[in-house]
């Protein structure tokens, strides 16, 4: 039977991501963090960005497990850097796997994992490092994208005791996450960072000053619809429109049984089929809806790729503060 998409869909990699999701004050007056470096202050978790070339990281770096809080990227282009966070694990440090980022065609991808935490955290950001451009106008500017879910999977088995130690999800046990676009898309714009204020110069005409921290918390929050994953049992076959039995890591219309194609009974399922469908999953427990959460809150373990756009910044700074452990007043 042919059955028509509602619409676009989300896929497994592009996740819901919400303006203003995770909140907190931070334990300095706003004052005090407007006057010093943007920062609040308390225990937190630093992981440094370093704009390189990939002669430098492989000659820095042993390629062994370990290396501590920062990661490589090209001082001109582009990178990804994958966080992964596992709530059965014992890491406590902010751990980096894998330093080189961006290198080899483009091709690597920096491995970053968080400790975990409950709550989740506050992020911030700020550029520092000598600047390779200075004229005011041609600032060294770096620009992170919002982090999105390439992978998440929960421990199914009681006997699998070395789920702690995974720090990528079985083949076998991912989660399909989606949402049908509508009202409940949101989405958080990329954050970018400039090494100075260019409204600040020197008599010489080339930026003062130094950079403060941004709250790009936004980046790391999540909302929508997260499914276990025998609902996945379809997919939308684009050159013909058929739904076929393919799973694809979705949720869409091609995974509800045509038993819901009821008000009228036309071979496809329209949104008022679809959500009847999804109501009868979330009252069975195979189906949740996050408000904005940390994104790594939404699964055992939860993969997120963030994109990283760097032209000749030196160094970017972000900080995890764990929101389980940090008091924050007024």
């Amino acid at each position: 039977m042919k059955r028509i998409a509602i619409g676009a869909v989300v896929a497994l990699v592009v996740a819901g991501l919400v303006m203003g999701g995770i909140t907190a004050i931070a334990d300095k007056p706003a004052n005090v963090i407007d006057q010093s470096n943007g920062f609040p202050s308390g225990p937190h978790f630093n992981l440094n960005i370093h704009g390189k070339n990939w002669e430098t990281c492989q000659a820095t770096w042993d390629l062994t497990d370990g290396w501590g809080s920062s990661v490589h990227v090209p001082e001109y282009g582009n990178a990804t850097i994958q966080y992964v966070s596992n709530k059965k694990s014992s890491v406590a440090e902010l751990t980096v796997h894998d330093p080189c980022a961006g290198f080899d065609g483009g091709n690597d991808v920096a491995i970053v994992q968080l400790p975990k935490d409950p709550l989740g955290y506050w992020v911030g950001a700020r550029i520092l490092g000598k600047p390779n451009h200075g004229a005011a106008g041609n600032e060294s500017n770096i620009i992170l994208d919002p982090a999105v879910v390439v992978a998440a999977c929960n421990d199914t088995d009681p006997a699998n005791w070395d789920f702690g130690n995974y720090t990528s999800c079985p083949n076998d046990s991912l989660l399909a996450l989606g949402l049908i676009v509508g009202g409940n898309l949101y989405g958080a714009g990329p954050e970018g960072f400039v090494r100075f204020d260019p409204a600040s110069t020197n008599p010489k005409g080339k930026p003062t000053g130094k950079s403060k921290g941004q709250d790009i918390t936004d980046l790391f929050t999540w909302s929508g619809w997260v499914y276990d994953a025998s609902l996945d049992v379809g997919s939308l076959n684009t050159t013909t429109s058929i739904c076929e039995a393919v799973p694809d890591g979705l949720i869409t219309e091609c995974d509800v049984p045509m038993s819901y194609d009821t008000n009228p009974v036309n071979g496809v399922i329209d949104p008022a089929e679809f959500e009847a469908w999804r109501a009868d999953q979330e009252a069975a427990g195979l189906a949740t809806f996050y408000a904005p959460t940390w994104i790594f809150n939404i699964a055992d373990l939860v993969m997120a790729g963030q994109d990283v756009h760097n032209d000749g910044a030196k160094l970017l700074q972000i900080r995890f503060y764990p929101l389980s452990t940090t008091e924050f007043d007024d």
